[in-house]
């Protein structure tokens, strides 16, 4: 009977001794601690148990902890009890690491512990004793020894989401609550912080926050982001202590791949101060990179000068067409200079733009400075026009010029020169007009272009022609 007894209570103790632990949470610095002074656990079972809870087996890595640590296992009833703690060499001997896989680096061992007594000592614990070189120090026990332990979780719990962006940029949501309290996070305790490593990160602004339930939810946009930045999300200032659950670090940014065009652009109509780009859409399966493709941007260049953007064009064609084919006109150009020009795909989103296509090379025609000037300025028909309205005027002002003067002349006869009047036989007054007679040697006409045959006047000599000595008639040599 007494027998029975003994077994009945012994195995209620038991069963009692297996039940969560009703102590309370303490909170230090920006984690919380649960000493569990009735369960007592295997290390596996332990660490399964917190696990449940939302945390892990203790993590001790400062003086400032352990003494905290120290000060809550302070002796009972109990005058001698070893809790768990995070740190075991189960994987490779005398290499303790915490539950993180982390290297312990602090060291809160007793003297000349752990010292693997017996060859299975792989798993530590925190001694609460009442002899002083032992209280609040480490030994190395058997994982298998039921034991009491301790548990550790952040003050703070962090969901973390990222979208797939384009290179360069991010865009993510940290939302955080606070553990076993009602109270809800004010917006600007959230942060996020961009950097190289922990000591160089940049604060980032949220650009929206919300209240879900108890969570306080923020969503951040990243500029200038590179493939190697770290991303943490913490609650107030960051800290820079490795160890810290007052933040948390995003896994790497999944970035699509820019779409690229494989091949060079085509050029016509070219003129001195113009020509016609045309190129071939993005298409998923010739091309590289991920779509949709939203624009292009074309780039012109000319020798030793920097490349610089020269339209963009809106793409219809979404994730691509077979025989799509885009075109831009490029004007005010120099003529006679070569010119090196290149398209580049840009998709959807923040920082979109792909790389540039392969170049061509193209040369404006040439044309006089003045000439281009003109047809550049579109001032060719005005100079038309100017010179046809100062030709009519002028002709109008000829005209009336002409019209005035005839009417202040009056008729005049005029004598003319070389001739005399002579009476008619007929009529007395009627005046006829005739050569007056040349002076010369008597009453005989001079005619110019002849000459006589000797120095003295003879009538039968008569006169001769100058061009022919066999003529005797008169001829006129003036033509």
């Amino acid at each position: 009977m007494f027998y029975g007894i003994t077994i009945f209570v012994l195995n209620f103790i038991q069963i009692v001794s297996s039940q969560p632990s009703a102590d309370q949470w303490h909170i230090f610095e920006d984690a919380l601690y649960l000493v569990d002074n009735d369960t007592r656990l295997n290390y596996d079972q332990a660490q399964s148990y917190c696990q449940e809870l939302g945390g892990n087996l203790a993590r001790i890595d400062s003086d400032e902890i352990q003494s905290f640590l120290t000060d809550i296992v302070s002796p009972g009833f109990v005058p001698t009890r070893c809790f768990f703690i995070g740190a075991n060499d189960i994987e490779d001997e005398d290499e303790f690491k915490w539950q993180d896989g982390t290297q312990v680096r602090y060291d809160g061992w007793s003297p000349g512990q752990p010292d693997d007594t017996e060859g299975n000592r792989d798993c530590a614990c925190l001694w609460s004793s009442k002899n002083p070189s032992r209280h609040g120090q480490w030994d190395d026990t058997n994982c298998f020894n039921r034991m009491n332990f301790i548990c550790q979780k952040r003050l703070y719990n962090f969901t973390l989401t990222s979208s797939r962006s384009n290179p360069g940029s991010g865009y993510v949501t940290c939302a955080v609550d606070i553990v076993d309290d009602n109270e809800i996070l004010p917006p600007d305790d959230i942060r996020l912080s961009v950097g190289k490593t922990l000591a160089s990160t940049r604060s980032i602004p949220y650009s929206s926050t919300r209240v879900i339930g108890q969570f306080r939810d923020s969503t951040f946009e990243i500029d200038n982001l590179e493939e190697d930045d770290m991303i943490f999300c913490h609650v107030g200032d960051l800290s820079r202590n490795t160890t810290s659950f007052s933040r948390i670090q995003f896994l790497p940014i999944n970035f699509y791949a820019l779409p690229g065009l494989t091949f060079s652009p085509a050029v016509d109509d070219i003129g001195s101060t113009s020509l016609t780009v045309t190129w071939s859409s993005w298409i998923p399966c010739l091309d590289t990179g991920e779509g949709p493709v939203v624009s292009y941007l074309v780039y012109v260049q000319t020798t030793g000068k920097e490349l610089i953007n020269a339209g963009e064009v809106d793409s219809d064609e979404g994730e691509g067409a077979l025989h799509g084919t885009m075109e831009l006109a490029l004007t005010e150009l120099e003529p006679g200079t070569e010119y090196n020009i290149s398209v580049s795909a840009v998709r959807e989103g923040v920082g979109g733009e792909g790389p540039r296509s392969p170049f061509v090379s193209v040369t404006t025609s040439i044309v006089s400075a003045r000439r281009s000037a003109i047809l550049e300025n579109g001032i060719l028909p005005w100079i038309f026009f100017g010179v046809s309205l100062a030709g009519n005027v002028l002709l109008l002002v000829v005209i009336i010029k002409l019209c005035r003067r005839r009417k202040k002349e009056p008729f005049q006869t005029r004598s003319l020169k070389g001739v005399r009047t002579t009476p008619s036989g007929s009529v007395p007054n009627d005046d006829q007009y005739e050569v007056p007679r040349a002076r010369g040697d008597g009453e005989d006409h001079l005619y110019e272009g002849l000459r006589r045959k000797s120095s003295k006047y003879s009538e039968a000599e008569g006169y001769i022609s100058m061009d022919g000595p066999d003529r005797v008639e008169y001829v006129n040599t003036i033509m």
